[in-house]
């Protein structure tokens, strides 16, 4: 059910949204979950607004996570199985640092850290720099994209699946080859020095 409608620049209700709210118990119901969140928000991030995406630095998350907290349109579920999802101008970065042994040459992408500051990534094989894709991350800021990495060291520990550390958004600052791109970024905030080690040194 649609809840709101947005017509030149006005957030109203819909009608059906009206009818279930003139019901007692489940008007009830969807003020404690707004009062929930409320409170559950001022604890997590106090009166700091992070907008939308609604993405904390150095916070743990899975693939979905970035479809529910960018109002993503479609299934979820798309939000799956790929290392480069966007939604909008926004850009998602799926990243693993170390991958599995007997992966494949062809998909072996080489993404790393050069310092604190600078990461190095490789776009999925088919994106060319003439593209719109390829375009929009190469000159990202030129188009307003806004890239945003999440990173994990490694895809699973012990057969559970790792959760992706978001470390900010990047911005391309130098870039060569195509199919796959391989792309330099500056990090818009500094890796902390425990979190760059703990990504960077061999375990």
């Amino acid at each position: 059910m649609k809840l709101f409608a947005l017509e030149n620049g006005h957030l109203t209700k819909t009608t059906s949204y009206q009818k279930v709210l003139q019901n007692e118990e489940y008007r009830t119901y969807i003020e404690d979950l707004i009062i929930y969140g409320i409170f559950r928000y001022e604890k997590e991030f106090k009166e700091d607004y992070y907008g939308v995406p609604h993405l904390k630095l150095y916070e743990q998350y899975q693939m979905a996570d970035a479809a529910l907290l960018s109002n993503y349109r479609k299934s979820h579920s798309a939000f799956r199985g790929s290392g480069l999802l966007s939604n909008g101008n926004d850009y998602f970065l799926f990243i693993d640092l170390h991958k599995e042994e007997d992966i494949k040459e062809s998909i072996n992408y080489h993404d790393e850290f050069i310092n604190e500051r600078i990461f190095q990534w490789q776009t999925p094989n088919s994106t060319a720099p003439s593209s719109e894709r390829g375009k929009n991350i190469v000159f990202n800021q030129d188009r307003g994209i806004h890239l945003h990495l999440f990173i994990r060291k490694y895809k699973e520990i012990d057969g559970k699946t790792e959760p992706y550390i978001y470390i900010g958004k990047g911005n391309t600052v130098d870039y060569e080859g195509e199919k796959p791109i391989t792309v330099t970024m500056e990090l818009e905030n500094e890796v902390p020095a425990s979190l760059y080690t703990e990504f960077t040194e061999r375990v």
